[in-house]
Parts: C-alpha cells; structure tokens; sequence
C-alpha cells in the first residue's frame, strides 16, 4: 500500500484532529495506578509514617514489584540489598520512596505504547535523566527544587499520552512514526499538562509541564522551568534525549551544541540560552553539571533510538 492509497492527513490537518480529540468530553486520558496517586497525596501531608506508605504499595504486588527493582538501580543501591518494601521504605525516606513511586507508575501504564516500544522507553528513560538532572542543576543553582524531581519526571508525558490516542483511533493505526512526529512535537507539553489537571496534581506542577520548553512566562523567569530546560539539554548532549546525541559529545565538551530545530522535543537555542542566565549555570558550573549528567545516564544505560 502506498503513502497516496493510505491516504495520510496533512500534519497540520492530523495535529487538528488529535488537539479535537483531547479536548473532546468523550476523551480518556490514561491514569495513574490509585495506589500510586493514593501515595502521591499521602506524601503531601505533614508527619506521614512510612509504614502507611508501604501499607499503601503492598494493595498492588506489581507496583510494588517495581518499585523493588528500582529501589535495587544504580541509582539508589547500596552496598546491601534492598529485599522489601520496608528495606526501601526506610533507607530512601519518603521523598526518594515516592519519586521511585511515580517512575515505577509511569513505566508500568504511560510508557507503554503498543507497537512503539522502542519510542515509549526512549521517553521512560530520557523523562528518568531528566529528573535526576534537574534536581541536581536546581541544587548547584540554589533553586527550592520541591518540584524539580516530578517536573523531569512527568514534563514528556504527552509524548507517550499522544502517541497511544494516535495508535486507538483506527483512522490513525497505520500511520509511520515519521507521519506522527510533528503532530507529538506540536501537542505534547499541552498534553503534560492536561494529564497533571486529571490527575489533580498541585501547582505549579500543571504549569510547568505545559509550559516546560519556556523560561519565562508573561515576561517572567521561572526558574524550574529553566532547570528543567538545561537538564534537557544536558540529558540530550549526553545521549538521553528524545533526539538522537550531537555528534562527538562527551562529558568534558566545554561547548554548547545547539538542538536541530527540525528534530521532535526540540528546544530553540535562544531558549536554552535564556535558561542558562537564569540558573547562572556558565564556565565551570556548566561544565561541572555537564559531567554530572553523563554520569546519570551512564548510570540509567544507553537509550533505544526512536520508532
């Protein structure tokens, strides 16, 4: 069958279509585990004891079962084991626990799209560096990063969110990763978004996401929106982005390569440099969180090219 016989939409046209759908009362956005927003919301309350936390994970085997393995990953493990959900409970601490939550949720039920699987884990991991980035550039930028892991963690939802109306609607199935693209670049911060409100997610949380290739909002810096704009970048240079790394990057690159604007979750270079002057990362600072985030992606493993 031939591109003219499948009859494929205009990008413009099919980018329509899907922001139609979205916002159509009929639409389902997919949704989070309970028990994983049920933790999320126990989280926020003050003097929460981890064992109502673990009480809460142990009602679902498989999300718990996850968040084990997690608990096990380069990135948390220590020198012993973590064998149980209290082990983890208490070693981690509550905010660690729930971030680990979250990334467990997500990989079990957003970044999950049949026939795209390739795509969905470039996504689950680049969205995983970008959270471990971002908490650390708000850190070296003296930046309050309360939100600084979850914004990471959840800015590219729309990628996947997007992607998975595209392959339920039948007049969409057989369309090409290439044919999608755009329509995913055009929609999915609005999507982020969109899902934060449905999964009644507190600001400025919503905000960030839909708005995570900004620095400013009406004139105004927001700084996590920055850090979160230099984690990309940092995540992409080091080969955890949703593009593919620029050619000969390494850890000790002193220069800022620039994201080729034809490419998907691309972010505009003046962009980047606008939220390098308001976490006044630059020089060594640069180079400093540059080296940091190879060494996250080096610990989370090589990314799947997408398609």
């Amino acid at each position: 069958m031939t591109a003219a016989q499948r009859r494929v939409p205009h990008a413009s046209d099919l980018t329509h279509a899907v922001q139609d759908a979205l916002a159509s009362s009929s639409y389902r956005p997919p949704v989070l585990p309970s028990v994983a927003l049920d933790v999320m919301a126990l989280a926020g309350q003050r003097d929460v004891d981890l064992a109502e936390v673990v009480k809460l994970l142990e009602r679902d085997p498989v999300l718990a079962a996850r968040v084990l393995a997690l608990a096990q990953s380069a990135q948390y493990a220590r020198r012993s084991p973590v064998v149980t959900l209290k082990q983890a409970a208490v070693r981690l601490g509550l905010e660690a626990l729930t971030h680990l939550v979250l990334q467990a949720a997500l990989a079990l039920r957003i970044f999950r799209v049949p026939g795209f699987e390739a795509f969905a884990a470039r996504v689950n991991q680049h969205a995983t560096a970008t959270a471990h980035v971002t908490r650390d550039v708000c850190r070296r930028a003296g930046i309050p990063g309360e939100h600084a892991f979850t914004a990471g963690l959840l800015h590219d939802i729309g990628l996947s969110s997007a992607l998975l109306l595209v392959t339920e609607r039948t007049e969409w199935r057989r369309l090409r990763f290439e044919e999608i693209a755009p329509v995913l670049d055009a929609v999915h911060a609005d999507v982020s978004g969109l899902l934060a409100r449905r999964w009644k997610l507190p600001e400025p949380l919503p905000t960030i996401l839909a708005s995570h290739h900004r620095a400013s909002l009406d004139g105004v810096a927001h700084p996590v929106n920055a850090a979160l704009i230099v984690a990309e970048q940092l995540c992409w240079e080091a080969g955890a982005g949703i593009l593919e790394p620029p050619a000969g990057a390494t850890a000790t690159t002193a220069a800022l390569p620039e994201q080729p604007m034809d490419g998907l979750d691309a972010t505009w270079p003046s962009v980047v440099k606008e939220a390098l002057g308001i976490v006044r990362l630059d020089g060594d600072a640069l180079c400093a969180a540059r080296v940091a985030a190879f060494d996250v992606v080096g610990s989370l493993g090589a990314g799947a090219a997408p398609g």
